[in-house]
């Protein structure tokens, strides 16, 4: 069984305050060792994003990073991220004290969004979504990024959560699509489509 999102995505402290009980997935033992690297990456590499929209969850998630040092591959992860991080923009311009850019890995972050929405997607409807039938994959740092299609889809789709506090989403049919919004740490979301031709009525 996989977690959806991947449970490393709860810091620890989260899920032992609040004995959460995540949601889970069938999937191949080998499938699932494949993105787990990737989700790692997803992980520390979103944090920037979530320490400046949600400080006090950014927090958080710098603590679950503190505990994990003693695991060779997050010292290793986080050297790899800072080393995309520059004081000049792209443009040439040099940024003020305290301000960096940095760049996302945009083929392993879609890698982790579309596994998440496979799963998500075969446990609303017990359909598997090939990952190439996603049409459209969007990060959404602030509420205004979020394309209209999206948002206008949130009148008709409740959302369902496991802890609001890490991930929330909503799921839409729209002709043959299904339109996820997924909101992670209250701080940024990603919206993709996915074509199904077998549409759900669950």
């Amino acid at each position: 069984m996989d977690h959806v999102p991947p449970k490393q995505f709860y810091p620890k402290s989260l899920r032992t305050k609040l004995n959460l009980n995540l949601w889970v997935v069938p999937t191949h033992k080998r499938c699932n060792e494949d993105y787990r690297e990737d989700e790692e990456y997803f992980y520390h590499a979103m944090s920037p994003i979530v320490g400046k929209n949600n400080p006090q969850m950014g927090k958080t998630i710098f603590a679950d990073f503190a505990r994990r040092t003693h695991k060779p591959q997050t010292p290793a992860m986080i050297r790899n991220i800072l080393k995309s991080y520059s004081h000049v923009s792209n443009g040439g311009i040099y940024l003020p004290p305290g301000i960096v850019q940095f760049s996302v890995d945009k083929d392993r972050t879609q890698r982790v969004i579309i596994k998440i929405a496979q799963g998500l997607i075969y446990s609303d409807c017990d359909v598997y979504a090939p990952s190439e039938n996603c049409k459209d994959i969007r990060l959404c740092s602030d509420k205004s990024d979020v394309p209209e299609v999206y948002s206008l889809s949130w009148q008709g789709a409740e959302s369902k959560t496991v802890c609001q506090k890490v991930f929330a989403y909503r799921r839409f049919e729209l002709e043959n699509l299904h339109l996820l919004s997924m909101f992670f740490w209250e701080s940024l979301m990603f919206c993709c489509a996915f074509e199904d031709p077998k549409l759900c009525r669950k």
